[in-house]
């Protein structure tokens, strides 16, 4: 098993998972999946572990039960 590699675009300051390394541009994915983007090798920065927890805190869906 691999491990997952999050790293931030500075350009955004998104936090997103390491998909893919191609031609010169790094692919990433918000924590809790959705839309790939990419970004220049240079504008790429590991993240922090706090970085990290508030991106994966914030990417959690919200539930609401009709009884509360």
């Amino acid at each position: 098993m691999t491990s997952r590699r999050f790293a931030v675009d500075k350009s955004t300051d998104a936090v997103g998972e390491i998909v893919a390394e191609y031609e010169g541009s790094v692919y990433l994915r918000p924590p809790g999946g959705g839309t790939e983007w990419s970004a220049p090798p240079h504008q790429v920065r590991p993240c922090t572990e706090a970085e990290l927890r508030d991106a994966q805190a914030l990417s959690r869906p919200v539930v609401t039960f009709p009884w509360a």
